[in-house]
């Protein structure tokens, strides 16, 4: 599994994170965008029910989770009420849908990307 999750890892690029730190969460594919939103509103950003709510095949969904691990917008955590670790939404990905405001000095766990060196395409 964890050469699974360094696979993930190494798919996303800074482009990546700066397409998501700049468009927020407009940088996903609408489902996404949804799934993100839909995770965010349950009780500390986590639920039993993730996987099935998602719509997605078995292989789809944990693709989408590894990019998201990569991403920082994703965690695991336990959970007392089912006994199980599940994935749960991160601080960051709370701000980027724009739940939580970016500060000066305060980064919510994303990675760092210097937007100023990167070559975008206009």
């Amino acid at each position: 599994m964890s050469s699974h999750l360094n696979a993930a890892a190494m798919d996303v690029t800074d482009e990546d994170h700066a397409r998501l730190i700049l468009l927020g969460l407009d940088a996903l594919p609408f489902r996404e965008r949804w799934l993100l939103c839909w995770l965010l509103d349950r009780p500390e950003r986590m639920s039993i029910a993730f996987e099935e709510i998602s719509g997605l095949s078995d292989e789809a969904f944990w693709a989408m989770v590894r990019r998201w691990r990569a991403l920082g917008l994703l965690t695991t955590a336990y959970n007392e009420t089912y006994d199980a670790n599940l994935p749960q939404a991160t601080d960051y990905a709370a701000m980027i849908a724009g739940l939580i405001p970016a500060t000066d000095g305060l980064y919510y766990g994303g990675p760092l990307v210097d937007l100023d060196a990167m070559e975008l395409a206009a």
